[in-house]
């Protein structure tokens, strides 16, 4: 049985090389280009995914200063600034992507959830705008037993030509990643 499938094997083999009218350059040609581009676009976007993963989790635990007090005083008095705390962030992302430029956070509170809801801003609005302008950071990280969300954004740029149809910034060339973390501080 196995020789059976062995000459059959090297039978095939032969009539390939013996082949002259080039039917299997033609098809490979044919499917060698949606091939490659599939697998391009599932590469981009498994990566794109990932980071998108890695700017939540960022978040998450850069809110945990938030909440615990480390950023504020009791009375609501921030004790570092934006940028310092964007650098807590950038500090865990570093090694993923560039943040100089890319990287926007957000950080505001209200006294209860229903008015938080109200009063932050979409996740599409932080950053670079359509038109080019640039989104004003807020960073009022609140006082204790306050609700509170902290936002960071970064716009992925599409690396594989076409794939615009997932992009939500920029007319379709950017995709904007963000990670989102909602909360009540703690008793600090």
């Amino acid at each position: 049985m196995l020789r059976r499938i062995v000459r059959g094997i090297g039978a095939m083999g032969r009539r390939y090389r013996a082949s002259t009218d080039g039917a299997t350059a033609v098809e490979f040609a044919l499917v060698a280009f949606p091939f490659f581009y599939v697998l391009g676009a599932i590469c981009e976007t498994g990566l794109m995914l990932f980071t998108e993963y890695v700017v939540q989790n960022t978040v998450q635990d850069a809110a945990r200063d938030v909440r615990t007090g480390q950023v504020s005083t009791s009375a609501g008095v921030p004790t570092k600034t934006a940028d310092e705390f964007k650098d807590v962030i950038c500090a865990k992302i570093l090694t993923l992507i560039d943040c100089d430029g890319k990287v926007w956070v957000y950080v505001n509170n209200a006294a209860d959830f229903a008015t938080l809801k109200t009063s932050i801003d979409d996740p599409l609005n932080i950053g670079q705008n359509s038109n080019g302008t640039w989104t004003t950071v807020k960073f009022e990280p609140g006082a204790k037993l306050r609700a509170a969300a902290v936002i960071a954004t970064y716009d992925w740029d599409f690396a594989f030509p076409f794939m615009s149809f997932l992009g939500n910034v920029a007319d379709g060339e950017k995709r904007r990643l963000y990670g989102i973390a909602i909360f009540r501080n703690e008793p600090f």
